[in-house]
């Protein structure tokens, strides 16, 4: 016998839960289903929503659609929804048509078998570290950094580890860059936050990193990060619909990196040019002037912010930097500190202070510009 109007089977109940996760399908709500947020008290909040409606006519929501009256129960015609958002696509026929309502279903559901197939060897902490830059606070929004994780066949963990809080760092706190000690209390901070990794009440497998701060800030982050655990530094994806997405392009080109030398000078005072977003060498070659001037710029292409769309990239960058510090350890054995230079995108100057090898390196001293445009000593790493 048929069923009729409204008449949805157990079975197809049961799949439509599983298969949604417990969670609203519309795009962008994800609310869990079986859960009061605001009282936390447990009950069913879940409606079952029909994509083509469940009788034929104009009385029945994209009931006119084609569709088979046997097929407009079962579960491939149904979207499991909060209230809300059943009323939504019910009360707005025109901006939700069959088709948008099919590709609703068919993300979430994809997503949620992603995230119930990983492994608990595919989670990864998340580090924030956000500051600002010329007097601007920049902002690292959570669902960016969920979206990259996700892409990258992991998922995050923001608090399991972490004794109940997400690892943020916050550097808009920080006073402005006129005081003497902003560097140092800035380096401070990084360092107190990532301590927590090495502390943390449960093995973290792995760290995703998401950073917008100064310059030198940045390579105090990576120096501060524990070197025994896989890392993954995500570049901000200027090049997509906003400034709030990141991560990496699978169809962008990769960049190779040159390292040259620019001058010679004292074996022992050793200084690095990252000219990456823009050539800074003739500047650091004037402001350097009698040290052993090494340059690290993109290979074949221009200048740009966008050097690390490929995850490749950065791989390459950080192979030419080593490449810089064997270079320094064989031909200036003598050398105690590296002037460093930057003009790189925010991945470069998290790579260089992660690439320092403690107590067996030079320290590094960092220059940034400030607000007259010159180079001025920052922060001492190492």
């Amino acid at each position: 016998m048929a069923l009729g109007r409204g008449t949805i089977s157990s079975q197809g109940t049961l799949r439509l839960w599983v298969a949604a996760g417990g969670r609203c399908e519309y795009r962008g709500c994800n609310e869990y289903l079986l859960e009061d947020e605001l009282t936390g008290y447990a009950l069913n909040l879940a409606e079952r929503a029909h994509i083509v409606g469940a009788a034929e006519g104009a009385g029945s929501p994209r009931g006119k659609e084609p569709l088979d009256p046997a097929l407009r129960n079962e579960e491939p015609n149904l979207m499991l929804l909060c209230r809300k958002h059943h009323r939504v696509i019910d009360g707005l026929i025109t901006e939700h048509g069959v088709e948008g309502l099919r590709a609703m279903k068919r993300e979430h559901e994809e997503r949620i078998r992603l995230l119930t197939s990983l492994s608990e060897d595919a989670s990864s902490v998340i580090v924030r570290m956000s500051g600002g830059i010329r007097g601007a606070p920049v902002e690292i929004p959570c669902e960016a950094v969920r979206a990259a994780v996700l892409a990258d066949g992991r998922f995050p963990r923001f608090r399991a580890a972490l004794a109940g809080e997400d690892l943020e760092i916050d550097l808009r706190k920080l006073p402005g860059e006129e005081e003497p000690d902003y560097w140092k209390v800035g380096e401070r901070m990084i360092a107190e936050q990532t301590a927590r990794l090495r502390e943390a009440q449960e093995a973290v497998r792995h760290v995703s990193v998401f950073a917008l701060a100064r310059l030198p800030l940045l390579v105090a982050l990576g120096f501060h990060l524990d070197d025994k655990i896989p890392v993954t530094v995500y570049p901000r994806a200027r090049g997509g619909s906003g400034d709030g997405e990141w991560g990496f392009d699978d169809r962008a080109t990769p960049t190779a990196f040159s390292l040259s030398r620019l001058a010679g000078g004292q074996a022992e005072e050793v200084a690095l040019s990252a000219s990456l977003t823009g050539p800074i060498g003739d500047d650091v070659l004037a402001h350097a002037e009698g040290r052993s001037i090494y340059e690290i710029e993109p290979e074949g292409v221009e200048h740009s912010r966008d050097l690390f769309s490929a995850r490749e990239s950065l791989d390459a960058f950080a192979e030419t930097y080593h490449r810089f510090l064997a270079l320094v350890e064989r031909e200036h054995p003598a050398c105690k500190e590296i002037s460093i230079y930057l003009a790189c995108p925010a991945p470069a100057a998290v790579q260089i202070g992660r690439g320092l090898m403690r107590n067996a390196q030079p320290r590094l001293v960092i220059y940034d510009r400030n607000a007259s445009g010159d180079f001025e000593r920052t922060l001492e790493i190492g």
